[in-house]
């Protein structure tokens, strides 16, 4: 049988299908019809096989559609239910255009043990706050950075591991963009709308490359630097005015003491704490990307 077959198919080469073969056969009139029969029986099982092969690959196929298809239904809904919690809690707070606004921004977050508490002092005011986050800081706070989205907070990027954008390569600062930009949408189902970029270090030939309004700052507390609650609280209260972005980093506990106190006081005189964008948009300016933006005063 096996010289047979090995015969048969390098003479005739044809495809090796059991249609081919057994036509050969019969068109030779080969006296073996015990040894045709055999074949015919063999490739219409071969046949058979191949058909629940190719229904088998169906079936998978099928299946790995309707698992993206469900993937992508969960994902619309929780950014849906994101959405709907961030216009809830904007109606809530009742911005008037106005009063006094500023704006609290909090770099290099977000932290395990400063930004929840932060969080907290803001939310038992119902103000707000944008958090500029370090795309390596994001695996380990998913909980907090939803917690930040489903309270109308405003996530900003800060690049991934807060290397100074004006030494980067185009390729670097695309991935240390992008990156950050895809791990937080991941994680929250939020994209940032705008960057800061690390040490407020940049140029206009790098801030076109960002495709993001470029947010710095009008008050820089230091906080970094003195780690003293008392002067990060007068860096803020002797100097605040309206349409100001006030810079923080939110880990460090003096920075959080500070936030604790001097959140109730510009409530008291005042001021309305909302995000960056809310505060541009609430002045009627449409932040642009590429530019540079560090305060909205009037």
């Amino acid at each position: 049988m096996d010289i047979l077959l090995y015969t048969v198919i390098n003479k005739i080469k044809l495809p090796l299908y059991p249609k081919n073969l057994y036509r050969y056969f019969c068109s030779q009139n080969i006296q073996c019809i015990y040894n045709v029969r055999y074949i015919k029986y063999i490739f219409s099982f071969i046949d058979l096989l191949r058909g629940i092969m190719m229904i088998k690959k169906i079936l998978i196929y099928s299946l790995m559609i309707m698992m993206i298809f469900s993937m992508n239904i969960q994902i619309y809904a929780e950014e849906y239910d994101i959405q709907s919690n961030f216009n809830n809690k904007l109606e809530e707070r009742n911005i008037n255009p106005d009063k006094p606004m500023i704006a609290l921004t909090f770099d290099d977050g977000p932290s395990k043990l400063y930004t929840p508490r932060i969080l907290d002092i803001l939310e038992e005011y119902n103000s707000v706050g944008t958090f500029f986050v370090l795309g390596n800081n994001v695996k380990n706070n998913k909980d907090t950075l939803i917690r930040m989205i489903e309270n109308g907070h405003e996530i900003g990027n800060h690049s991934y591991n807060h290397k100074d954008i004006t030494t980067l390569s185009d390729e670097e600062l695309y991935k240390q963009i992008k990156g950050t930009d895809d791990l937080i949408r991941n994680a929250t189902g939020y994209t940032p709308s705008i960057m800061r970029p690390p040490y407020g270090t940049n140029s206009e030939e790098y801030n076109k490359k960002i495709f993001k309004p470029i947010i710095l700052w009008s008050i820089d507390t230091l906080d970094w630097e003195n780690r003293n609650t008392e002067i990060i609280i007068n860096n803020i209260l002797d100097n605040v005015k309206d349409g100001d972005i006030i810079l923080l980093h939110d880990l460090y506990d003096s920075t959080a003491e500070a936030v604790e106190k001097v959140v109730p006081e510009l409530i008291n005189r005042g001021y309305q704490l909302v995000t960056v964008s809310e505060l541009y948009e609430y002045r009627n300016t449409t932040l642009t990307a590429g530019i540079k933006y560090s305060n909205m005063y009037k």
